[in-house]
């Protein structure tokens, strides 16, 4: 079964000179990586129910979130690379990586 608005019509999309596009519409006219931050979320969401009493729960984000930091900087880099101004263009659209107004 399909998901209400799981699909976007009519995406909107930046095209670019390499002739592949990005996509600036949905999630990822607010964020460049919403999957990365529902990734994020769902970690802390399964670390909140065993509580506060121990920090081993926890050690899987403090290991998890730098990961995706990590990897997004690296993503950032090879796109800058293939897309030139174009990405340039495309983070002035979507300033934001992972939570709109914070990072």
């Amino acid at each position: 079964p399909q998901l209400p608005n799981a699909t976007l019509k009519d995406p909107k999309y930046l095209c670019t000179q390499t002739g592949s596009t990005l996509l600036i519409d949905g999630w990822w006219k607010y964020v460049r990586k919403p999957h990365y931050t529902a990734d994020v979320c769902l970690a802390i969401f399964l670390c909140l129910p065993c509580g506060f009493s121990h920090y081993l729960p926890y050690s899987f984000i403090c290991f998890f979130l730098p990961m995706l930091v990590h990897r997004e900087w690296r993503d950032s880099r090879r796109c800058a690379q293939k897309y030139g101004a174009d990405w340039d263009e495309y983070c002035k659209m979507v300033p934001y990586v992972f939570v709109p107004g914070v990072y």
